[in-house]
């Protein structure tokens, strides 16, 4: 679902990694659960495997740690809204209208 909320608002490459995020991060506990810890490998072709695989090293996996230092979330807030500002795409806007691209949300 996020995947889909998020479509407009960012990279075709963040989008495919929000969309399989949720097998990249079974790594981290599919094994406790009685699954296959690198489901994930099915995509190891995939352009954007080794993207995703970092993404959940940099910032899935530390969460798993209970001794984590942690932001509050209000930090997050000016970023959120940054990205919701202005779709890259839509369906009610030409492609050559889409907003400008800021980093790669």
């Amino acid at each position: 679902m996020a995947a889909a909320i998020l479509e407009p608002f960012v990279s075709e490459a963040n989008h495919w990694m929000v969309k399989h995020h949720g097998i990249f991060q079974g790594h981290n506990f599919f094994h406790h659960v009685g699954l296959d810890r690198n489901l994930r490998d099915r995509f190891r072709d995939h352009p954007h495997y080794a993207r995703t695989v970092e993404f959940i090293e940099r910032y899935d996996s530390p969460a798993f740690d209970a001794d984590a230092q942690t932001c509050p979330i209000g930090v997050f807030e000016p970023m959120v809204r940054r990205l919701f500002a202005a779709p890259r795409r839509s369906l009610y806007r030409p492609a050559t209208q889409s907003a400008p691209a800021s980093r790669d949300r």
